[in-house]
């Protein structure tokens, strides 16, 4: 990846991690950095996802039987988290008993 800009900014970490960061001999910054990367990743992967089944629900109606929950559970677990928080905060919406649309 080609180097970027840089921004000097001031965060607050727990001891624990700076200390263990540090005894690994790694640079924090870069530690940060990379962690953030992944973490930004995993949510646009999960605003994706979230997004696909927002558009899944408004062709084909809710999302809301045992095999939909099992199909959003598996995509979950491929992107390497079981439960996302925007799927998370979907699962939270209530739902409806409405019956789901046929597909043709």
């Amino acid at each position: 990846m080609p180097a970027s800009a840089k921004r000097k900014v001031s965060i607050t970490l727990d001891e624990d991690l700076v200390a263990e960061i540090e005894a690994e001999g790694e640079g924090l910054s870069n530690r940060v950095n990379e962690a953030l990367r992944v973490d930004l990743a995993r949510r646009r992967r999960h605003r994706a996802l979230g997004a696909l089944l927002d558009r899944l629900e408004a062709e084909s109606g809710p999302l809301d039987t045992p095999e939909d929950e099992a199909e959003i559970q598996r995509f979950m677990e491929l992107l390497g988290d079981p439960a996302g928080p925007d799927v998370e905060a979907r699962a939270a919406r209530p739902r409806t008993t409405k019956s789901r649309k046929a597909t043709g």
